[in-house]
């Protein structure tokens, strides 16, 4: 059976879709996401970036930027990235997704709209590359805390980066779980972020998560999680529940062959 540590909010949709590929699974949430002060006031400072490239890193950030365009819509004619009529008659700039939820999200308000392949910090700069620019202003709507990797590439390469913290991850005072479960019912393990293995390890006997086969969406996170003494680890090639079954069931094949 899988453990799937996820944030809260999306365990119950991606057990189900485990459920339907006929994989067993379980949800446990140890954090959660929550709006940044800055989440309804930012728009104003985006639009002052004047952004070539809006990379979009979550679904969570594309749900808050599109909520706020919502609110904004209501008072004014203009939204603040339909630039079309401005004096200096600037373009709609390239949005640049983290996975297909967030395209998609993006897609209801925008016609310019990537995803990065793979869905991670690489996928995102490789996406960027194949524009072809020069130089260009970068706005990142992300976590607070996420994609470093982002900002330090992209400056280096003489980019003008603005990065905008539009939620942050807190960790939930109980674990909530889709069902209960005993520690012999777990053969593997997901992870989608160094914060929520941090989390695991803080919850969980240290030794027993060690002993599992994980499940992670990145480098940067099985580096993370091999420093923490885990052996056995499968990198899946991004985070979205499709990605994430498509690794449990190559996880699957190898432990019987």
């Amino acid at each position: 059976m899988y453990l799937i540590l996820r944030p809260k909010a999306k365990l119950l949709s991606s057990v189900a879709c485990f459920e339907e590929a006929s994989l067993k699974a379980i949800g446990c949430g140890l954090i959660d996401t929550a709006a940044t002060a800055s989440a309804t006031t930012f728009l104003p400072e985006l639009e002052a970036s004047k952004p070539d490239i809006i990379v979009v890193t979550s679904t969570v950030s594309a749900d808050l930027y599109v909520n706020a365009l919502s609110r904004q819509a209501t008072s004014q004619t203009d939204g603040v990235l339909n630039q079309q009529n401005t004096s200096d008659e600037l373009k709609e700039p390239v949005f640049i997704a983290v996975g297909s939820s967030t395209a998609k999200k993006l897609l209801s308000q925008h016609s310019r709209v990537l995803q990065a392949k793979p869905s991670s910090s690489e996928g995102i700069l490789a996406c960027i590359a194949q524009l072809r620019l020069e130089k260009a202003n970068v706005a990142i709507l992300k976590g607070k805390g996420g994609r470093n990797l982002i900002n330090k590439a992209l400056s280096e390469k003489g980019f003008k980066v603005t990065e905008f913290d539009l939620y942050e991850r807190v960790l939930l005072k109980e674990a909530y779980y889709t069902q209960r479960f005993e520690a012999d019912d777990i053969q593997c393990i997901i992870a989608t972020s160094a914060e929520i293995i941090d989390a695991a390890y803080n919850f969980f006997e240290p030794d027993w998560l060690n002993e599992l086969q994980w499940i992670v969406v990145s480098k940067r996170t099985k580096q993370h999680l091999s420093a923490l003494g885990a052996k056995h680890i499968f990198t899946s090639n991004g985070a979205t529940d499709s990605h994430l079954i498509a690794a449990a069931n190559q996880v699957k094949g190898s432990q019987h062959e």
